[in-house]
């Protein structure tokens, strides 16, 4: 018979983990947005790069930060499940 479950301490470093780098891509994308904003560039290159940075690059990395955040959130339930199931 195969073994269900998981161990909580594993999976509690785990949760911890995709929480600390969601907010470090979010970090990022804002220290970027930042020097981006202030540095001295104009063009059409500057344009075309602000225009992908807004509209693609930026929005790419909060998509991904925002799945980490929602894969932590998936893992702290698993591992509130995994404890009230042992309880029992």
């Amino acid at each position: 018979m195969a073994q269900l479950g998981l161990d909580p301490e594993q999976m509690l470093v785990l949760q911890k983990s995709l929480q600390r780098e969601a907010g470090t891509i979010r970090a990022l994308a804002k220290q970027l947005d930042g020097q981006l904003k202030s540095a001295w560039w104009k063009g059409q290159d500057s344009d075309r790069f602000r225009s992908e940075w807004d509209g693609a690059h930026r929005a790419q990395l909060e998509k991904v930060s925002a799945a980490l955040e929602a894969a932590s959130k998936t893992v702290a339930a698993n591992i509130a499940q995994q404890n009230q199931a042992s309880q029992s």
